[in-house]
Parts: structure tokens; sequence; C-alpha cells
């Protein structure tokens, strides 16, 4: 991974070496959130969470190729994993390490929802009008005129979402909490226990949150315990890429899986696609190929823009692409097709303006503030040593 890279974590390796391929992974899998909810908003009958059954061959064929939930999985397992190698090879007051991971999450938080309040002031009613000739579930999770306030948009983005696990004013942000408590829980394991202690601790929490149903979380201590059987050299030899693919397999169907079996196997599609995503970021450590693969050019500056690109493209797609749509009456496969290839530049672009002027800034910004904290800590210790 690069220097200024876009990414939730800073480090890879007990070594403080980059692997490449996980931010190239991750990176992958922030641009199929956004194909996935193109899909959300233009065939919403493929990813309907609620749907009872699909009547077109398409839509089978989209819900197993384009899964959010399993990109998601892959994000909290990664997050696990390098949250993981921070806080053991960082020693720092727990206190230092939660703001400055609430400041990493906060900060472009709050940019990307006052970019969705210029939005939906600009363009307030482009959601009820593409609802009104094109009907989807997703369309409920965006605020429709009257947009609230400014003050609010600045309080959802830098708190509420994090109270409440979701915003309306752009609604990717229900990961945040998730990936806000996920994170200080692994830093708080890892800064009272040691060794096997510490991987009991993890099983121990991980069964918790089985038998609560948080399998969110469970992608989080699957991810720590990734990374400490890499750290240690004590992954198990598998038959390179086979695990890879089937993860991939697994987890882009795990939805359907729990459509077409019902009843258990809905409880636990998210822990399904919790288990495909560790096995895939598992292979891509061992993988040559894959390596390789996933530590190229595209997937690398994928990953240097994937928190951007994962935080800008819901806004501008339920007001400059649903304007647009509307305006054209442009519903038909060929019109959508151009739409969507229109709706990918610009989520790139404006992925790529959001890394070079919030992202990356706020990485520089904690990088300097942790650096101060830490010597203000060092002072304390040897004034009252």
């Amino acid at each position: 991974m690069r220097k200024t890279g876009a990414h939730f974590f800073a480090s890879c390796s007990s070594h403080d070496a980059r692997l490449n391929q996980l931010d190239g992974l991750r990176g992958v899998a922030a641009f199929s959130v956004v194909i996935y909810h193109f899909v959300c908003a233009f065939v919403p009958s493929a990813t309907d969470p609620d749907a009872t059954t699909l009547t077109r061959p398409g839509e089978v064929v989209l819900r197993f190729l384009f899964s959010g939930s399993f990109a998601v999985a892959i994000f909290f397992v990664l997050s696990g994993f390098v949250i993981a190698n921070s806080a053991a090879g960082r020693r720092q007051p727990l206190l230092v390490s939660a703001l400055l991971r609430y400041l990493r999450l906060a900060l472009p938080a709050a940019a990307s929802v006052l970019l969705a309040w210029l939005l939906l002031r600009a363009l307030p009613d482009a959601v009820r009008r593409l609802d009104a000739i094109s009907p989807s579930w997703w369309f409920k999770w965006t605020y429709q005129d009257p947009i609230p306030p400014l003050l609010t948009a600045l309080r959802d983005g830098l708190l509420d979402n994090f109270l409440t696990g979701g915003s309306q004013f752009n609604n990717v942000l229900w990961t945040m909490r998730i990936e806000l408590i996920g994170s200080l829980l692994l830093y708080a394991i890892f800064a009272v226990s040691r060794g096997r202690v510490r991987i009991a601790v993890l099983v121990a929490t991980g069964v918790l949150f089985i038998a609560l149903q948080r399998h969110h979380y469970c992608a989080f201590i699957l991810g720590a315990l990734l990374r400490e059987g890499w750290a240690a050299g004590k992954l198990p030899n598998l038959p390179a890429g086979r695990l890879f693919w089937a993860g991939l397999v697994l987890g882009s169907g795990a939805s359907l899986i729990a459509l077409l079996g019902g009843g258990p196997f809905q409880k636990a599609e998210t822990m399904i696609e919790g288990l495909a995503a560790t096995a895939v970021v598992f292979d891509l450590l061992a993988c040559n190929r894959l390596k390789s693969l996933f530590g190229s050019a595209v997937p690398l500056f994928l990953g240097r823009i994937s928190f951007g690109l994962y935080l800008v493209h819901v806004p501008i797609l339920y007001t400059l692409v649903a304007t647009g749509v509307v305006g054209f009456a442009a519903l038909g496969p060929m019109a959508l097709s151009l739409w969507f290839v229109a709706f990918v530049g610009i989520s790139l672009f404006a992925g790529l303006v959001f890394t070079w002027f919030v992202d990356e800034p706020v990485l520089g910004f904690n990088k300097r503030l942790r650096r101060r904290m830490e010597t203000w800590h060092q002072l304390l210790r040897t004034r009252f040593a």
C-alpha cells in the first residue's frame, strides 16, 4: 500500500512493510459497492433483502455477482486484521487510540455528509421523482424534501451516525459505528492481553458475538485472529488460490443462499459472509499470483481512493444521476448502461478529489497528532516517574 493510501488502516505488517494486495482488495471491494448501489437503484428486486422470490434469471445473476454486504464483510475483516496489527506494534494509551480512530472515521464522514447536504439542497426532489417512475426499497434510506439544515448535517456526520448506526444524508455511513466499536474493542483486547491469553480472549469474544447474533463484529475478530496466525507464521499451508475462489463464490452467493434456504440460512447470512471474507484475505496473504493481481496498478489506485469512493458515490447517485435519468426518461437497458458508465466515472473522479482534499489530509493530521500525543505522554511519564 502507498504511504498516502486512502484506507481505514495504516500498516499491514509486523515489520512495517506494506501488503499491497490488501489495499488492492479493499479498492476492488469498494468498487463492488458502487456497482451494487446502482443495481439497488435501478434493479431493486435483485437486491431487496426482504424479497421472497426472484422472477427473472438476470435478477439471480445480479444478486450473486454484486453483493454489497459481502464487500462490507471484506472491509470489516481487513479492518480487524490491520487494527490488530497496529495495536500489537504500537504501545499507546487506549484513550489516544480511541480518539485517533474516531477522528479517522468522523472527519471524512462529516465531509461526505456536507457534500451530500449540498447536493440534496440543490436537487431535493431527485429521489422522489425517480422513485415515482422506478420504485426502489433502497430510496427509503435517503432524505427527500424538506432537507434538514446544515447544523443537523454536520452533527449527523460527526456524532449522530455513530450513535444511531445510520445516516439518511449518506446511507453508507451505517458501517461507521461498527467500524468504531470493532476497532476500539480490538485496541482494548490487545492492550490487556498477549500470546495465548489474547487468542483465548479473541475466541471467547467471537463466540459471544455469535450468541448475540452480532455477526458484523465477528468479522473483526476473524481478521484479528488471522493477523495473529500470520504474524506468528502459523497459518496452515493450503493449495494456493482455491480458498480465495471458494470464499468469493460463497460470500457473493450468501444472500442468494439465504433467500433460497430461508430460516436458519437468513440468520447466518452475515456470518457466512464474514467467514468467506476471511478465506479471501487468507489466500491473499499466501498466493503469489493473487498478490501480483491485487497489487497491480488498477487495484492499488482503487485502494488509494477506496474510502473516498465509498463515501461519495451514494450522494452522487441519488442526486446527479437520479436527475439525469428522470430528465431524459432513461430507463431502457442501453440508456441505463450509459448512465452507469457516467456514474462510475463521476464517482471515481469525486473519490480521487475527496482523497486529495479530505482523506489524505486527515491521515496526515492524525499522524502529526499521534506524534504530539506520544510526546506529551512520554513527558508526563518522565515527570511523574
